[in-house]
């Protein structure tokens, strides 16, 4: 039996849910355009999709905003919140609260998906300094984690992150859940799998490590001579390549072109230009593409959420996606038990 490290090229499973890195570059869920998706429609119409082969995103709203709201109201989740917020990072948070939640009846995919995605949304809103109260009826997701007073840019900007963020195939976390999942065990224990394998900074982290390089400058000369000092040390540059991608990652650009829009002050400015030196010298010297956590990182920013709240924003547009992955899991009802690779010592007396 051949060895491949980390399981790279060994084909795990079947999947009808998503297409990744086909011809090197693109994303297609459930055979459609992913970057296109992101100017058609909004989060909840792929979610839709995603789980239910339905572009139709109203079911998802009418939910999410049932839970949400429910969550708000729900003074034992609020107690929890205010008990556990103080000495957890906002991963373990939630982790934990997706985890109490639970399942306590019998609800459609569509219905308990939207249950979690609504707790995630609502931990992350927690940690806003201003109000989020209302959801925007047209971009209801996003709406949740952004305060009142956002714009619509800034709404849609979040809204197509998300979407990037939904799905990507047999990533380390959707990995995680649908060996989870292949025990017959529930969704909420699978989903908890997929948060606790996202929060390694080799899979979900990555864009808070980009980000935190981007903020280590002080200007584009700065910064184009630490990039090349650690190359010369062959340091790792967070943000660059693709374990599946080979030419481009598709979402890189959606993400890069919201940060160019979205520059609010001379400060953004500058990072977005120190961004970009980051990017042609990884071109010119490793011919290495950003990925979408380059980027992702100044976007996040953008938006007025603090490092630490990148990667729960990762689960809240990928919890849809590790459902789905859940669900066509249960269905083959087939235990994932791969063998290993014995190299300990020989047969002892």
């Amino acid at each position: 039996m051949e060895y491949s490290p980390g399981l790279r090229g060994v084909i795990a499973g079947e999947t009808k849910i998503s297409t990744v890195g086909m011809e090197g570059t693109s994303l297609r869920y459930r055979g459609y355009d992913a970057i296109k998706l992101t100017d058609t429609h909004t989060y909840e119409d792929v979610a839709s999709l995603i789980i239910d082969d339905d572009l139709n995103g109203s079911d998802f709203t009418a939910f999410f905003q049932k839970y949400y709201t429910e969550l708000d109201s729900d003074k034992n989740i609020n107690n929890l919140l205010e008990q556990i917020k103080s000495r957890l990072h906002p991963m373990d948070v939630i982790r934990t609260i997706v985890s109490y939640i639970g399942e306590s009846e019998k609800k459609s995919d569509l219905e308990a998906t939207t249950q979690i995605s609504a707790a995630v949304a609502y931990v992350i809103a927690s940690y806003n300094d201003s109000k989020t109260s209302e959801l925007n009826d047209e971009y209801t997701v996003a709406s949740s984690m952004l305060s009142d007073e956002a714009s619509k840019d800034q709404l849609q900007a979040l809204d197509d992150i998300l979407i990037l963020y939904a799905e990507h195939g047999f990533n380390a976390s959707t990995f995680a859940t649908r060996v989870t999942g292949s025990t017959r065990s529930d969704l909420t224990s699978s989903i908890v799998s997929g948060i606790g394998t996202l929060k390694g900074e080799l899979h979900g982290g990555a864009n808070e490590r980009a980000v935190e390089l981007i903020n280590s400058f002080q200007d584009v000369e700065d910064a184009t001579v630490g990039v090349m000092k650690m190359l010369d040390e062959k340091k790792k540059i967070m943000g660059f390549g693709h374990g599946v991608y080979k030419i481009q990652d598709p979402r890189s650009p959606v993400v890069k072109s919201w940060v160019k829009k979205l520059i609010s002050d001379d400060d953004a400015k500058l990072r977005f230009e120190i961004a970009k030196k980051i990017d042609q010298i990884m071109d010119q010297e490793k011919k290495l593409f950003p990925n979408v956590d380059f980027y992702g990182g100044l976007l996040l920013s953008e938006l007025n959420f603090n490092v630490n709240l990148f990667t729960p924003i990762f689960v809240a547009g990928r919890s849809v996606g590790w459902a789905a992955h859940y669900f066509e899991q249960r269905e083959d009802d087939t235990l994932i038990r791969p063998a290993a690779k014995y190299i300990g010592v020989e047969e002892r007396d």
